[in-house]
C-alpha cells in the first residue's frame, strides 16, 4: 500500500544495464528495498449462479442502513460443513540474462509443511490457518450449532512442474541485500501478470482449482521501480466454455520471502497466509464494504473486504507458527467485524483481527 522511494548503490546505472546486480542500502534490520504490500487482479463480470468455479456463498450485513452483500468460499457456516478446494502449486524459475536464476522449487515442500495447509491449534480450533481465521469470524455459529464448519484447502496439493521463465533484460533488476546477502528480483507487475496467466491456461488448470503460483525472493514493482514491491496477490478471470457457460477461474500468487529482506516478521509463507485469507473472503474480488481508513494512516483508503490489507502498515503483522521444528510468519487478519463496523464484534472473543486479536482493537475508522 505505501509507497517508499528504492535506493540502490547502483542506481545510475537502472537506465543502462538491466538486469544487473547491486546491493541495497542497510537501515540495519532489513535491506530496504522497499515497501512490503500487496494487490488484486480482476477482469470479471458478475458472477452467474451456473458459473463452474470454486464453491461460494453469499450474505449481507447492514451499515447505517445500506446493505452490502459478500460472497466468500465454501459454505454458509449454518450449513455445519466442511468445504475442501482442490489447490495446484505450480512454482516458477526465473532465469535472468546474466546466467543468474531464481527457483522456487526448493522451497515447494516448506510451503506444504506451513500452517497454510497442515493444521496447528488456534483459539478457534485446530485446522489450517485460514480456517482458523474464518472460524473466529463467525464464531457466533462455530461456537453453538456449527462446529463442524471448515474452509480448507487441500492438505496435498497437484504439484506441477517448474515453469522455467527466461526474463528479458528490461523486465527486472537483479541486487544483492546487505542484511539479508540473499539475491533478490525487482520485476514488472505487468510482465509477470502475462507470464501468470499463461501458466494457468497452458497447464489447463479447472475453474473449480486454486492455482498458487509461487517464487522465490522476487518481488513486483508497479510501472516504475519507486512503486515496489508487491510481495504476492489474488485475482479472478473468466472465459466462457463450448457450451456457453462461464467458467470463473480465481488464483494466487505469493512470493516465499527469505528473512531480514523487509522489517521484522516479514518472511516465509507471509504473502501466501495474506492472499489465501483475502481469496476465501473474497474470491471474486467484489466485496465492496464502507470505506475504511488504513489504520493510522489518515486519507490512505479502500474500500473492500481485503482481509490482510489493513494489517500490512502495523509493525510485526505476523503470527509465528511452528510445525515440524520450523517456525512460519503467516500474517494475522482483520476480520468481517472491522470491515462492517460491528460494535461489540460478535467474532471470537469480540476480536476485530486473528489471530493476533491485540492488533486491531476497534472497528475500522471511516475514510477522512
Amino acid at each position: 500500500m505505501q509507497k517508499t522511494a528504492i535506493v540502490f548503490v547502483c542506481l545510475l546505472m537502472f537506465a543502462l544495464v538491466a538486469p544487473l546486480v547491486c546491493s541495497a542500502q542497510s537501515n540495519a534490520q532489513s535491506d530496504n528495498i522497499g515497501s512490503p504490500k500487496f494487490t488484486t487482479e480482476s477482469s470479471v463480470t458478475p458472477v452467474l449462479a451456473t458459473s463452474k468455479t470454486v464453491p461460494h456463498w453469499t450474505s449481507s450485513f447492514v451499515y447505517k442502513g445500506v446493505s452490502y452483500p459478500y460472497t466468500m468460499v465454501g459454505t454458509n457456516p449454518a450449513s455445519n460443513s466442511t468445504t475442501t478446494v482442490d489447490v495446484a502449486i505450480i512454482p516458477f524459475d526465473f532465469v535472468f540474462a546474466n546466467g543468474a536464476s531464481l527457483d522456487a522449487t526448493g522451497k515447494v515442500s516448506n510451503v506444504l509443511g506451513s500452517p497454510n495447509f497442515q493444521n496447528a491449534s488456534y483459539t478457534s480450533g485446530i485446522t489450517q490457518f485460514g480456517d482458523a481465521v474464518q472460524r473466529a469470524e463467525f464464531w457466533p455459529a462455530v461456537s453453538t450449532s456449527s462446529s463442524n464448519w471448515h474452509t480448507l484447502i487441500d492438505a496435498t496439493p497437484t504439484v506441477y512442474p517448474t515453469q522455467v521463465i527466461q526474463v528479458p533484460q528490461n523486465q527486472a533488476t537483479l541486487l544483492v541485500g546487505s542484511v539479508s546477502h540473499r539475491l533478490i528480483a525487482l520485476m514488472s507487475l505487468s510482465w509477470f501478470s502475462d507470464r501468470l496467466h499463461q501458466a494457468i491456461n497452458q497447464l489447463h488448470i479447472s475453474s473449480t482449482t486454486l492455482p498458487i503460483i509461487l517464487t522465490y525472493d522476487t518481488f513486483l514493482y508497479q510501472h516504475s521501480l519507486s512503486n515496489c514491491c508487491v510481495l504476492g496477490y489474488h485475482g479472478v478471470f473468466s472465459s466462457v466454455n463450448g457450451n456457453g457457460n462461464q467458467q470463473v477461474q480465481t488464483f494466487a500468487f505469493a512470493a516465499w520471502t527469505d528473512p531480514n529482506i523487509f522489517p521484522p516478521g516479514w518472511a516465509d509463507v507471509l504473502p501466501l497466509s495474506h492472499e489465501i485469507s483475502e481469496w476465501i473472503n473474497d474470491p471474486f474480488i467484489n466485496n465492496f464494504v464502507p470505506p475504511w481508513q488504513f489504520p493510522g494512516i489518515p486519507g490512505s483508503c479502500q474500500g473492500n473486504l481485503e482481509t490482510g490489507d489493513p494489517l500490512e502498515v502495523l509493525p510485526h503483522p505476523d503470527f509465528p507458527v511452528t510445525i515440524g521444528g520450523f517456525t512460519y510468519h503467516p500474517q494475522t487478519e482483520a476480520i468481517l467485524p472491522w470491515f462492517s463496523r460491528e460494535v461489540p464484534s460478535s467474532a471470537i472473543g469480540g476480536a476485530y483481527s486473528y489471530p493476533d486479536t491485540s492488533k486491531l482493537t476497534g472497528p475500522s475508522q471511516p475514510c477522512q
